[in-house]
This record gives C-alpha cells, sequence and structure tokens, in this order.
C-alpha cells in the first residue's frame, strides 16, 4: 500500500513571528496524525534561507511527538554537513528514544551557500562535499552500534570509543537521504538507507537515481515528493491554488531554478510544470497523477508538500482531508493496492 506523508519547509515572511509559523505547522501535524497520514518531515533552513523559519528540524519533530500518537516524525533534512556527525548522532538517538521510536530522520549533504557562510564554511565541490557527507553517516551508523572505531573516526578527529546513548537498533532501518544526484543514490544505497526524492526532479531522474540506488546495494523505500493542492473539483483547486504557484514561480525564477529571461506562463497549467512539478485538481485529477508518476517512477511513500504561501490554511485543511478521504483510496485502487 502506498503510505502517505507531508513535508514542510516552514516558510512564512521574515517578520513573521517564528511562533506563528511553528504553531501552524503543529496544527498540521496533528491533523494528518489524525488522518492517518504515515509521516511528518520538517526541513532545516537558517537566517530564513527559502523563507523557512526552522534551523532545528529534530527539536520540532521531538515537540511534537508529545502533540500525536501515531504518525512518524523526522526531519527533511538535517544538512548534515553544516554538523559534526557525532553531535547529530548523539541527538537523534536522544531524540528517539523520547520519541518512543516514531523518528524517520532524513539526512542530506546541504547546498546553499548562504547558509554554509552562515558557519565559516565553504560549499566543497560535489565530489569533496559527497565524500564527507558519506563519512558522516559512516560514523553516525557506527555510534548508533554503540562502537565507533579508530578508522570511522579519523575524518572527524574523533577518538575510538563507545557512544552512549544507544537507540533502537531498528533505527538505521527508519532513516533516509535526499537523494538529487547519483553521488547520493549510490550513497544511500551503500549504507543501506531508505531515501526521498526532490520534486526538484523528473521521473527520468527518479529512475536514474533508483538503479543506481540497487545497483549500490539499496534495497530499502523510496518516498516521491511533490507540491500538491487538491479541492473538490478541478476549478476550484486551480482558483486556490493559482496565487501559490505564481509566488512560487517568481521565486524559482529568482533562484535562478528557472531562467532569468523566461516570461511568467499566463496559463495556470504551464506553471505547475517542471521544475515546479506541482499537481493540482480534484481528487480523481490528483490521484491520476499520482498514479501516472508512480508507473513512470515506482515509489513507496507519496511525500506531499500542501502548505505553500499563497494558500490559506482552511484550503490546506481541505486539501488534507480530501487526500485521505478521496484520493489516498483512488489511488490505492488505481494501483491495484
Amino acid at each position: 500500500m502506498i503510505e502517505f506523508g507531508i513535508t514542510d519547509h516552514l516558510e512564512g515572511p521574515h517578520d513573521c513571528p517564528s511562533a506563528q509559523v511553528y504553531e501552524e505547522i503543529a496544527k498540521q501535524t496533528e491533523l494528518a496524525d489524525r488522518l492517518g497520514f504515515q509521516y511528518a518531515w520538517f526541513a532545516e533552513h537558517h537566517a530564513h534561507a527559502h523563507a523557512g523559519h526552522l534551523p532545528a528540524p529534530l527539536l520540532l519533530a521531538q515537540h511534537l511527538a508529545g502533540r500525536t500518537r501515531q504518525i512518524r516524525l523526522g526531519t527533511a533534512i538535517i544538512c548534515l554537513n553544516l554538523h559534526h556527525p557525532l553531535a547529530v548522532a548523539e541527538q537523534c538517538a536522544v531524540a528517539d528514544i523520547l520519541m518512543k521510536g516514531r523518528s524517520a530522520f532524513g539526512f542530506g549533504s546541504g547546498s546553499t551557500p548562504e547558509e554554509f557562510g552562515l558557519f565559516g564554511l565553504p560549499v566543497a565541490e560535489d565530489a569533496q562535499r559527497h565524500a564527507r557527507f558519506a563519512d558522516a553517516l559512516r560514523l553516525i551508523q557506527a555510534a548508533w552500534r554503540g562502537r565507533i572505531s579508530e578508522a570511522e573516526g579519523v575524518p572527524f578527529a574523533v577518538p575510538a570509543h563507545a557512544p552512549l546513548p544507544l537507540p533502537a537498533a531498528d533505527l538505521p532501518s527508519r532513516c533516509w537521504l535526499a537523494v538529487n544526484s547519483l553521488a547520493a543514490a549510490r550513497i544511500a544505497g551503500a549504507l543501506r538507507f531508505n531515501m526521498l526524492f526532490s520534486h526538484l526532479r523528473t521521473p527520468a531522474q527518479y529512475r536514474e537515481y533508483r538503479a543506481a540506488y540497487h545497483q549500490a546495494g539499496g534495497a530499502g523505500r523510496v518516498a516521491a515528493n511533490r507540491p500538491v493542492h487538491v479541492a473538490k473539483d478541478d476549478d476550484t483547486a486551480f482558483a486556490r491554488a493559482e496565487p501559490a504557484l505564481r509566488i512560487l514561480w517568481k521565486r524559482f525564477r529568482a533562484e535562478g531554478k528557472i531562467p532569468a529571461d523566461a516570461a511568467e506562463p499566463r496559463r495556470i497549467e504551464d506553471l505547475c510544470a517542471h521544475p515546479i512539478n506541482f499537481i493540482v485538481g480534484g481528487p480523481e485529477r490528483v490521484a491520476m497523477q499520482l498514479a501516472d508518476l508512480h508507473s513512470q517512477a515506482p515509489y513507496d511513500v507519496a511525500n506531499l508538500e500542501v502548505r505553500w504561501d499563497g494558500v490559506d490554511v482552511d484550503a490546506v485543511a481541505d486539501c488534507m482531508n480530501l487526500l485521505a478521504s478521496s484520493v489516498r483510496p483512488k489511488l490505492t485502487s488505481m494501483l491495484g493496492r
């Protein structure tokens, strides 16, 4: 059965109180829990990079474990190259124990120059960045096993020792890597992590990454990410989503994801195209698009982003209710699961 998760980047205007953003996401996560969503992931961003208000997603995940009952809570992602991996390993171990196994931690190497600059760190070339990322993940896995060897500690000047606390033995199998390149896919496969795909990537890229992942020995789960807005019918959904789509399109152009000289599309459907890859419509249309994505690049978790600047909180709640009550059963039927 396809599972449903939500990811949120805790976005909001710079002058919006962070407490307001956090509480909005807390209520969204409580609703997701009641509706039977399997995952809620929170992104790490510093100093309002990508409009985000949350530099410490692990803290939010742990807090929300006390406000929910069954949903798995995690990070998508912790930017591992901004942190010392031993500190991350210890913090995740503590959080997993306190969350009683409901954690689903995601890690990525990080690549936003502005965020690296805040910590006095350069953004390394891809090969160096991925090498450090892999070393950090190996050290984290060793810490969770209860013994860091001298060799595992060398890249970070960590002496051989037996870390505490020890998380549940199955924690590594519940963890995910953000995969946005073939190199990251190979790391995820070699180290036996699950894979989190970005909505910025195409189904063809998903297939390439999955092949590289399996070739490297990976056999875990795949979460495919897409922004989604569903309403009672197609017309209502497009009307509600259009302000968010236009805001997002302009932001992507400013960030260089869309060419600077590109003219803003007039048709709403064109705004949904790559690289935004936004799924909009009534329940039938959204289910069909998710089924089509699955047919092109199979996934285990539909990792959906439902909250966007330009869509009010009531419309987000309506979207989530329809995803659970209508889209999920339609998608299950279409996939024969």
